[in-house]
């Protein structure tokens, strides 16, 4: 080209080259998006992107996903874990839309819910990240193990049978005496029928290591017969030991166990003082007496 411009190009030429110059070039590249497009498109709908769903134009991305499968406290090892979520988001999306049609979100009752909505996300997402302590040590772990028999090597299994009954019916001197050595509630229900009390008679098998600390605990140094009473402001509930079992376990199991149960603990705790510093901090003052915390019962001081 620089040769024949040497010996004098016409002017109309000269500018056909250069458009040429320039659309072949855009041509190609467009051609070049073109085909991306086609294949984002093509990966998109093959599952190989965030994107996992799209609800009526409205993409659903595999962050979502995983958020809302620990909103909803749902496993990752469990196969039904990503279709609940996904189902749930469906919904939200599906419902969020139709409410957006019918100017709900204008009322100022629906912007009350969103607000506090966001706020709780914000919320639990900052307890989250605050109270999350440091990973156990070996040894911390180790030492857990040791202090905790009834969790790990002399973990058991417990048939009981529970009586549930009102509260108000249950007088603790009257009726102790009817179940306490019995080997199952059949004086206690003979005299509750004769009274006309409500009350209920169920079986149920469960590992000492679904139980609270204090139940656990005090279940290691029970046997059958014993019985666990647990009452609170409606319904008390008797629960017989009808028998106890020690469960096979295996010693290589406990540690995992053990890093968990010392992780939970530790975030409760953390979460626990850290919302009682922000209620100091924040000097939280009640104006509505039957929303405010009740007072503490006073303590007996003893004569002096």
């Amino acid at each position: 080209m620089l040769a024949r411009l040497a010996h004098g190009v016409a002017v109309e030429e000269l500018r056909d080259m250069m458009n040429k110059a320039f659309v072949i070039p855009f041509l190609a590249i467009a051609a070049t998006l073109a085909a991306d497009a086609h294949a984002e498109k093509k990966t998109v709908a093959s599952g190989k992107t965030q994107v996992v769903a799209k609800a009526d134009g409205k993409e659903i991305t595999l962050t979502e996903l995983r958020i809302e499968m620990g909103r909803l406290g749902l496993s990752p090892a469990n196969p039904n874990s990503e279709r609940l979520a996904l189902e749930s988001l469906l919904n939200r999306a599906l419902l969020a839309k139709a409410a957006r049609a019918a100017e709900l979100h204008r009322k100022p009752e629906t912007m009350a819910r969103m607000y506090a909505a966001q706020d709780q996300a914000l919320a639990d997402y900052y307890l989250a990240l605050a109270s999350q302590p440091a990973e156990p040590t070996r040894e911390e772990i180790d030492d857990y193990v040791r202090k905790n028999p009834s969790l790990f090597a002399n973990r058991k299994t417990y048939e009981f049978s529970i009586l549930s009954m009102e509260s108000k019916n249950f007088n603790e001197a009257a009726l102790t005496p009817l179940f306490d050595r019995e080997p199952d509630f059949s004086r206690l229900a003979s005299v509750l029928d004769k009274g006309g009390a409500r009350y209920s008679i169920t079986s149920a098998t469960q590992s000492g290591a679904a139980f609270p600390a204090p139940i656990r605990e005090q279940l290691a140094k029970y046997s059958a017969r014993d019985n666990i009473v647990i009452k609170g402001d409606g319904e008390a509930q008797i629960m017989k030991i009808i028998a106890a079992r020690k469960e096979k376990t295996d010693a290589a199991d406990f540690p995992p166990l053990a890093r968990r149960m010392l992780l939970e603990e530790a975030t409760a705790k953390r979460a626990g003082d850290l919302m009682a510093r922000l209620k100091k901090e924040a000097r939280v003052a009640y104006y509505r007496p039957t929303a405010a915390p009740q007072a503490a019962a006073p303590e007996n001081k003893k004569p002096q």
